[in-house]
């Protein structure tokens, strides 16, 4: 692959070694990111165009001042990626154009043809004057011309032509880097060596097997057991979109991974992602994964995933969460869309290994709403155009069939007869008490033995949980880190199970993954399925009935003129008043039809839609922010261990494994991301000397007394948000 590093002076280089003892040819790594992604293009349908990327993206390498750069004749900055791009503007090439130009910097805006030659979109840069590369003609073709035209026929403009792009970019960038590593690395970098789904599939049912999923012997297992025999059933229907409605326990997880590898080994299809929206439940999904599909076989892409590996020898997983190349990917709404929409090449680099994939995503009523319109729009042309299966799983389906009508695509529920099973699986009765003052919540809490309160936000929360504490009293939101929440959740578990009085006060982070039983619970009234989600936390075990379980649901002042949720709030009135229970299948059809109608207009609020009829890649990047409320983590000294963390970091230790076990003892707390913002509550902490800093992200909370270790956690005044709900 290499040459000795006496070369010729007339050999064009691509590569060459920090050590200066070799060199790759230009036209070898050329013909070798050609190949890769011409093969990465092949499950996308669009072998021939990668191909064409492959083989001329780094067409300016052929100048004569790059080639004395990579000599270290020259100092300076060389644009190599100008060229190509120019190249196959001239002869209609906009796909190829679009993504050599970007395969460094990212995809540019389109921009137009009065651009000047500074701008940095695709057409100023088309302007700009770049150095003669034109030895290319002796080690390459002309490259064949394919007519633009006929792919904007096929696939539409906009967000359609827009993910080709990123398709395309996708194969690209994965190819280039791969061979780049394979070079520089000297072949040393291992990747892969993965099980086949088909294998994972014997081993999926043979765990199931003696883990005694597959000859329950309880009612309630008998009937989860039914609806896994549904999804495998069902796993035999053609690629698509499918929707899976399972009621909170009826074990749709489990359901879900198994009409997956069914329905996957069953059509060809390459791998399985799975998409959550919480960040506080993943790892344990993926951990349940683990159990049945081993280790090795599961990789989680999120921001607390961590892999211990060396430069030389590194983490296959961590590998695979780069590109997403293993049979099983963990990972999170904003991962998953935020890469359907970015121009970046890191987070567009996996996108090619979607094509031919069955993606199924948990909770599905937690779509980002803001961009419900244009994501709904990208799962489209995966499934029309790259081989995907998609499958919606919710306890509260949100109905999503009206964005998919005209087109192709029919939805298809997995389940049969879903009122029944809902009935089967009802645990509580719900009970409106309206309008309420915290006083009148509170003397009722402290009238029973055990039970729950979910309020709206961290602030309510705290009112109330100030006039029922006592020793028997918790509290929880994220301004308990993660430790000290756990803590808290086990003590709550140990005085439920024997019976002892226990009255806690939290938000909806309560809701979220956490496997609690009370006899009573009362909600703030909310959105119908975070209400329902919630209720989740009573009677969950079944063994009460379901008339002595009881969910009450009030409003208080404080909220009822609030904007945050307003919309979805009022629509649980509306949804209320016209179903005698609201936890049905039709209440909740109704619920998310009332509320898809009235945030119609704000379902692509940042006209991502608009912005991708005109290519503007670069600005649909800069908008698409699922996580609304920037944060930085400040550092809780809660116990030895975090203390130890505490002085690894602050000499300068940043290994994966540390940072990891730091986000244990953290709390995330909004900071103001511009000046102009008001002060918010990191501003406020660092104002009066409570935190220092240890790098740019990461604070420790150094006055001990800003964190209450026996209640409440961390105390700051916080303004209301989308980010204090939890």
């Amino acid at each position: 692959m290499g040459m000795d590093s006496s070369f010729s002076e007339e050999l064009c280089i691509a590569h060459r070694l920090e050590n200066g003892e070799g060199v790759q040819p230009l036209v070898e790594h050329l013909q070798h990111t050609a190949k890769l992604a011409g093969g990465f293009g092949r499950y996308a349908g669009i072998e021939k165009l990668a191909y064409q990327c492959g083989l001329y993206h780094d067409l300016g390498k052929y100048s004569g001042v790059f080639q004395r750069y990579i000599r270290g004749d020259f100092h300076g900055r060389v644009d190599h990626s100008t060229a190509g791009a120019q190249l196959f503007m001239k002869i209609g090439g906009l796909l190829q154009a679009f993504c050599i130009a970007g395969h460094h910097a990212g995809l540019p805006n389109l921009g137009n043809k009065l651009d000047p030659d500074s701008e940095p979109t695709l057409c100023g840069r088309c302007r700009r004057s770049v150095p003669c590369c034109e030895r290319y003609h002796e080690e390459l073709p002309d490259p064949e011309v394919f007519d633009y035209t006929s792919f904007k026929d096929r696939f539409g403009s906009g967000i359609q032509t827009m993910l080709l792009i990123r398709m395309l970019f996708s194969c690209l960038v994965d190819a280039d880097f791969l061979d780049t590593e394979q070079y520089m690395k000297n072949g040393k970098i291992r990747r892969g060596g993965f099980d086949s789904l088909g294998a994972l599939r014997v081993l999926f049912f043979k765990q199931m097997k003696k883990l005694g999923y597959l000859s329950p012997k309880n009612e309630i297992n008998r009937e989860r057991k039914k609806i896994m025999d549904r999804c495998i059933g069902q796993a035999a229907e053609d690629p698509g979109l499918f929707t899976l409605t399972v009621p909170t326990g009826g074990g749709k997880t489990l359901s879900s991974m198994a009409f997956a590898l069914e329905h996957a080994v069953r059509h060809g299809q390459r791998r399985i992602i799975y998409v959550i929206p919480y960040t506080s439940i993943i790892e344990q999904t993926a951990e349940n994964f683990r159990r049945f599909l081993g280790d090795c076989n599961v990789v989680e892409h999120h921001m607390n995933a961590v892999y211990e590996d060396t430069e030389l020898h590194p983490d296959p997983k961590k590998l695979a969460s780069e590109n997403w190349d293993a049979p099983v990917i963990v990972t999170t709404n904003v991962q998953f869309f935020e890469s359907l929409f970015s121009n970046r090449t890191s987070r567009c680099r996996k996108l090619h290994n979607i094509a031919d994939s069955v993606i199924v995503f948990d909770e599905a009523q937690m779509f980002p709403l803001p961009y419900l319109k244009p994501s709904l729009q990208s799962i489209q042309g995966l499934l029309s155009y790259y081989g995907c299966t998609a499958v919606f799983c919710s306890a509260t389906q949100p109905h999503l069939e009206r964005f998919f009508q005209g087109t192709s695509i029919p939805v298809r529920e997995i389940m049969e007869d879903i009122p029944a099973v809902y009935d089967f699986f009802r645990r509580v009765t719900f009970y409106h008490l309206g309008l309420v003052e915290y006083d009148e919540v509170a003397e009722r809490m402290r009238a029973m033995k055990q039970v729950l309160c979910v309020m709206l936000t961290k602030h309510e929360a705290q009112e109330l949980y100030e006039r029922i504490k006592g020793p028997d009293c918790f509290y929880l939101s994220t301004n308990l880190c993660p430790v000290h929440r756990s803590q808290v959740i086990s003590e709550v578990k140990e005085r439920l199970a024997a019976g002892l009085p226990c009255r806690v006060v939290s938000t909806t982070v309560i809701s979220v993954g956490v496997d609690i039983d009370f006899p009573t619970v009362f909600m703030e009234q909310s959105g119908l399925d975070s209400l329902i989600q919630g209720a989740g936390r009573c009677n969950r075990e079944g063994k009460r009935p379901v008339h002595a379980s009881h969910v009450y649901v009030f409003k208080t002042d404080a909220v009822a003129d609030s904007r945050f949720m307003r919309q979805e709030r009022q629509v649980t009135d509306l949804v209320r008043k016209r179903h005698s229970d609201m936890s049905s299948p039709e209440a909740i059809q109704d619920y998310f039809d009332s509320l898809y109608l009235a945030k119609d207009q704000s379902l692509d609020q940042k006209n991502i839609i608009s912005l991708s009829e005109h290519f503007a890649f670069a600005s649909v990047n800069d908008q698409v922010r699922l996580i609304g409320d920037a944060s930085k983590a400040v550092l809780i000294p809660f116990d030895g261990k975090a203390q130890e963390i505490i002085g690894q970091l602050r000499m300068g230790i940043r290994t994966r494994a540390l940072l990891r076990e730091a986000g244990r003892y953290t709390v995330n707390v909004r900071f103001a991301s511009s000046p102009h913002q008001k002060r918010q509550a990191f501003e406020q902490l660092r104002d009066r000397g409570q935190i220092e800093m240890i790098d740019t992200q990461l604070a420790v909370l150094t006055d001990l007394s800003a964190y209450d270790k026996q209640r409440r956690g961390l105390i700051y005044e916080e303004e209301e948000g989308s980010g204090i709900m939890i």
